[in-house]
């Protein structure tokens, strides 16, 4: 038996890819690794010494915990 074809598969997560305190995601496909306001703002705290320029180029990866 085939599914309507407007039907959709939902699966949950337990997990938000975009919350404020981690705007960046683990998808190298997302538009959030190269919106300019948000990468600006990552510059503004290396700028300010809040993050190392690693730190922020994983932040911005999404490569942080």
């Amino acid at each position: 038996m085939q599914p309507p074809v407007d039907f959709a598969y939902v699966i949950p997560v337990d997990y938000i890819l975009h919350e404020q305190a981690k705007p960046f995601c683990y998808d190298n496909t997302c538009d959030c690794h190269s919106d300019p306001e948000l990468i600006s703002e990552v510059n503004q705290f290396v700028q300010n010494g809040l993050m190392t320029s690693t730190e922020a180029t994983n932040f911005v990866a999404g490569k942080t915990v």
